[in-house]
Parts: C-alpha cells; sequence; structure tokens
C-alpha cells in the first residue's frame, strides 16, 4: 500500500516500512536544495520505500523526481536508514544538476556514490513483473548520455541519428538505429548498437567507448536466461518474437525481478503474453 502526503507543494509518497516522520524530514532536505535553485522547477515528487528481511545492507530507498525548465530529472539511492537515505538523495541531485550545467562534461565514473545491489532472489523465482514501451528519443550518443544521467540510470534506449547510423536494419527505414549507452569502465560511458559495431561521434572529447560485442538475438525466455547467468544489470538484445526484430532491453529491479522495455511501436501480443506465461510460472 502506497501512502501520500503533500507537503509544500512536494508530493511525497511513502510505501512499506517508513518510520513516522521521516516523510517531513525528506520534504525539508528537498525543500532546502529546492530553495537554492530558486525558479524554474516544478512538479516534484518524492518516493520513499523501506525493505525488510531481504538481507540487504540497504532498507531504505529514495526516489526524487523533479522537472527543472522543463528538463526531467530523476535521482534514486539507497541507505540503512532514511535519514541518511534523504541526505544522499540532494547529494545525488547536486550531480544531477551539475551534470545538466555542464552537458559537455563526464559524469564521475566509478560513481561517487555506489549504486545499491538489487534484493537477491533465486533465479527460479523472478519474473517479468513489468513491460515499459515508450517512443524513442531520436538523437546522437553524448545527448543520449546526458539524458541518461539526468535520469540517474545505468544505460538509455535511443535511435541514433548520427550520419554514419542512418542505414540501420531495425524497422526504421533507414532513419536511424537502436542503439543503447550505459554505465561502465574504463571511460565510464560505452555505447552498443543493434546492428553492430558503429564507432561514437568522432571530433569529441567525450569518453564513449563502443561495444565490441554483438547484440544477441533471442526471445524473452532466452533473454531472461542469459540475464540470469551474468551478473549484469541489463541485457540489449534483438527481440524475435515481436515480429519486427527490434531492440529491447531486459533488466532488474531494486526488488530482484526483471522488467522489459521496448519502443512503442514494437508492441506485439507476443510479447504481452511472454510476460503473463512468465508472472504465472515465477520464471521456471
Amino acid at each position: 500500500m502506497v501512502d501520500r502526503a503533500v507537503l509544500n507543494g512536494v508530493a511525497v509518497y511513502a510505501s512499506g516500512s517508513v518510520p513516522a516522520g521521516e516523510r517531513e524530514q525528506a520534504q525539508a532536505h528537498l525543500g532546502w536544495f529546492l530553495g537554492g535553485l530558486g525558479e524554474g522547477w516544478s512538479s516534484v515528487r518524492v518516493r520513499l520505500t523501506g525493505v525488510e528481511g531481504e538481507g540487504l545492507p540497504w532498507a531504505a530507498l529514495a526516489q526524487a523526481n523533479v522537472e527543472y525548465r522543463g528538463q526531467p530529472i530523476r535521482a534514486q539511492v539507497a541507505a540503512p536508514f532514511f535519514a541518511e537515505a534523504s541526505l544522499l538523495l540532494v547529494d545525488r541531485l547536486v550531480e544531477q544538476f551539475d551534470r545538466l550545467a555542464n552537458p559537455t562534461r563526464p559524469r564521475p565514473w566509478p560513481p561517487i556514490v555506489p549504486r545499491p545491489e538489487s534484493v537477491h532472489r533465486p533465479a527460479a523465482y523472478r519474473r517479468v513483473v513489468r513491460t515499459k514501451r515508450y517512443g524513442l528519443t531520436r538523437c546522437d550518443p553524448r545527448r543520449a548520455a546526458l539524458l541518461m544521467d539526468l535520469g540517474d540510470y545505468d544505460f538509455y534506449l535511443f535511435t541514433d541519428t548520427t550520419p554514419r547510423s542512418t542505414a540501420g536494419g531495425d524497422g526504421n527505414g533507414g532513419a536511424g538505429v537502436t542503439a543503447v549507452v550505459y554505465r561502465v569502465g574504463p571511460t565510464g560511458y560505452r555505447l552498443a548498437h543493434l546492428d553492430g559495431l558503429v564507432p561514437p561521434p568522432p571530433g569529441t572529447a567525450f569518453p564513449i567507448s563502443t561495444s565490441v560485442y554483438p547484440v544477441p538475438r533471442c526471445t524473452l525466455a532466452r533473454a531472461v536466461a542469459q540475464l540470469a547467468a551474468t551478473d549484469s544489470r541489463f541485457l540489449f538484445f534483438r527481440h524475435t518474437e515481436n515480429g519486427t526484430g527490434q531492440g529491447a532491453v531486459l533488466y532488474r529491479r531494486y526488488d530482484g525481478h526483471y522488467a522489459l522495455l521496448t519502443a512503442i511501436n514494437s508492441h506485439d501480443h507476443a510479447i504481452d503474453a511472454q510476460i503473463r506465461r512468465w508472472s504465472r510460472r515465477g520464471g521456471e
């Protein structure tokens, strides 16, 4: 059950075990941060989630969504206690706004605040519990890297429209190639294209390396098996069941289950049928 309160214009949602007073404390920390921004911010939402009995080094998950001059910004952190989580949330937002103010400056890698681990859940009990479909942003990898950082994500699925990518065969009619940019060493940013090895944009010091591994072609069931066999947070693959062979990303959620991310124009009943089967069977 999700509890909600609106405190001085900031909507605060709480779910799980959240001690009394933690919403007000989070609002106070966010209020201090937003006060320093001056005008331009709106639509502020904070979500506090308590996790118990999972054997994790953290029990408090905090997320903030802020719109600043039309640009959505998201931050998510975890800590043993909510008091610490709300402070870390402000620290992460400071990083986000610094990235927005300096779009050509890479975000620190490894991250200053390490990513919390997902809840440990045996592979046999993991399910695909959510599907997200959206219109892929059309941009170059540097812009995609910026949007990934501002959203506090580990990866960003997009359509690469740089000239060398306009002859793609992923169903876009030569209008770009589905790609993913993600955080990894040694430079902190890596690019993978659905249709193979394509170098990052030339003439820039922005550090984007290129994945040398081919994107696998597989069913959702096979993608689940591949991700379960690794320590990776996500798998970028060509979905062979949606009729077009478009790119998709299967990723691990903080609750230990999986979610599937696809382009909005790749909707196919086969995907929904697969997810329903995995939900009923618990990923077996």
